[in-house]
């Protein structure tokens, strides 16, 4: 590449930056909406495929599955390869898998829908790296946090607005609504994303990724199967063995290729950190979905349910996703003032509040709201400061893989976060009633507030104040 063009392409994409980042957030906010109302849709989309509760559970993976799989493809990809082609790439794979999706009459049709969409999980990190191409430093923090942002009030906001269209549409038109509203973009997207030439050539690294992709899918798979066949079956602890295996493989592999898909030892310790803090905000994520329905579900013989609709449990949730929208984009303002390392741990002591505030959430919304509250402000600042921290310290040419890491570890931290707490409530039951006691949800709660202690403890490992990669 030369230095004319590696110095005139950047000229071409900052001109239009503000439109490639209305771009890049709408197309996350859209990918957002439909995933997070693709839960409440889930009794619905069972019968109308005539899917068995085992193959339900199925339907909601495999979206998981996909992403998990290609978020680290698609960040390399964007490292070593033209952005423009990269993201047309993705929103075209996802629209297509949005229309067979909503075209399905059987479960593997659907399946194969819900997979190609995967590939949307890919265009959060996507959207960084071509953010850190286009974006000064100064707004590079802003439309971070409008991104990770924007996703927290998409997630938030379908839960909600799924009742209201189910209530009058068919389940289908979940996936019309959004291919109706990504066709724009897509279109956007021709006429406005320039080509970008990539920061520096290289190749995927395709055998790290089959390794990769093995081990993330063998534990996925493995933590999906608990629920139904325990910590000690054979076909967990086999998956689980195969998760060491294909990961260390991996790390292996990693370490002595010249062009690795995720360079391990790239940033040090602080994307180390940051890597931990993603898997915890999946983790503390993941714990709300599982214990604030259940609390606001529960009757009120249980000594702790609200006995309510899922609508009430929509709104409790709410301030999960509005308050981590708010947080967000102030994060790079907050950093300004107090510096990078005390934001990740302002991020982590918000967490290990939510926690103790929620085991005082005992029949009480107001209670339980405000946690879901601290929990959006502290995975707002902390996603959003980690994000920050990689785009802002790694040379180009690895942003975007980086990045996805960091979203595939807050990938498996959900999936984790959601076994363990199923698990540790599973052990102490109401007794006459398979709901669990509010000492199995308080435990539940302590571990939240744990991990969140455990971010706070790393995140003084960070520099005070980051340096910019040149």
């Amino acid at each position: 590449m030369s230095n004319e063009t590696a110095v005139s392409a950047p000229a071409v994409v900052r001109g239009r930056a503000r439109s490639v980042s209305v771009l890049l957030i709408g197309s996350v906010i859209v990918y957002g909406l439909l995933e997070s109302m693709i839960a409440p849709a889930l009794p619905l989309i069972q019968q109308g495929i005539g899917a068995s509760p085992a193959q339900a559970g199925w339907i909601l993976s495999a979206m998981a599955l996909a992403g998990g799989v290609a978020t680290p493809v698609v960040g390399r990809l964007a490292d070593v390869r033209d952005r423009r082609i990269v993201l047309l790439g993705v929103l075209a794979v996802t629209f297509v898998g949005i229309a067979i999706a909503g075209l399905a009459s059987s479960v593997w049709m659907f399946a194969i829908g819900q997979g190609l969409q995967g590939a949307g999980v890919g265009l959060v990190p996507l959207a960084i790296g071509i953010v850190r191409d286009t974006e000064p430093p100064d707004r590079l923090r802003r439309t971070n946090g409008l991104l990770v942002g924007g996703m927290a009030v998409a997630n938030a906001g379908g839960v909600l607005l799924a009742g209201p269209i189910l209530a009058v549409l068919s389940y289908p038109w979940l996936y019309w609504i959004a291919l109706i509203v990504l066709v724009p973009l897509v279109v956007l997207a021709i006429f406005v994303m320039p080509s970008y030439p990539p920061a520096a050539r290289g190749r995927v690294d395709w055998a790290g990724a089959a390794l990769l992709s093995t081990g993330l899918v063998a534990l996925l798979l493995g933590l999906t199967l608990v629920a139904t066949t325990g910590w000690t079956s054979a076909p967990v602890l086999g998956l689980g063995a195969l998760t060491v295996v294909a990961l260390g493989a991996f790390v292996l592999v990693e370490r002595r290729v010249a062009d690795p898909l995720v360079d391990l030892r790239m940033g040090g310790r602080a994307v180390l950190i940051v890597y931990v803090a993603a898997f915890v905000a999946g983790i503390s994520a993941a714990v709300l979905s599982i214990a604030i329905p259940t609390i606001v579900a529960a009757p009120a013989m249980t000594g702790y349910g609200l006995g309510s609709s899922p609508a009430v449990i929509g709104l409790v949730m709410f301030p999960l996703g509005v308050l981590g929208a708010i947080a967000s984009p102030l994060t790079g303002r907050l950093e300004n003032l107090v510096g990078s390392r005390l934001v990740m741990v302002l991020s982590g002591v918000l967490l290990l509040v939510a926690g103790l505030v929620m085991m005082g959430g005992r029949a009480n919304a107001v209670v339980l709201g405000t946690g879901a509250g601290l929990v959006g402000v502290a995975v707002g600042l902390g996603l959003t400061q980690g994000i920050n921290i990689i785009a802002l310290t790694l040379p180009a040419d690895r942003v975007a893989s980086v990045s996805g890491v960091a979203y595939v570890m807050r990938a498996v931290g959900g999936a984790v976060g959601v076994q363990v707490a199923a698990t540790v409530m599973a052990l102490d039951l109401v007794p006459g009633i398979p709901l669990p006691s509010w000492n199995a949800i308080t435990w539940t709660f302590l571990g939240a507030a744990a991990v969140g202690a455990l971010v706070a403890v790393v995140s003084f490992g960070l520099p005070a104040r980051l340096n910019r990669a040149h």
